[in-house]
């Protein structure tokens, strides 16, 4: 079940790397996960940044971004 996004931040740029999180915080929507994006690249315009989805699994306490 999808449960809200993640803002993710990459350290080699568009290459392909893993991403990592910028807080623990969910954002309930993309559009919100994208406003705080944008928020930030005000500040910090060269920094790479993406909306991840965070899933949680029915079956268990775990949760998975993708």
């Amino acid at each position: 079940m999808l449960i809200g996004f993640v803002l993710l931040v990459s350290a080699c740029g568009h290459d392909a790397c893993d991403a990592l999180p910028v807080s623990e915080h969910i954002f309930p929507t993309r559009a919100a996960c994208e406003r705080m994006a944008d928020r930030i690249h005000e500040r910090r315009p060269a920094a790479v940044l993406l909306c991840g989805e965070v899933w949680r699994d029915h079956n268990s306490e775990t949760t998975k971004v993708n």
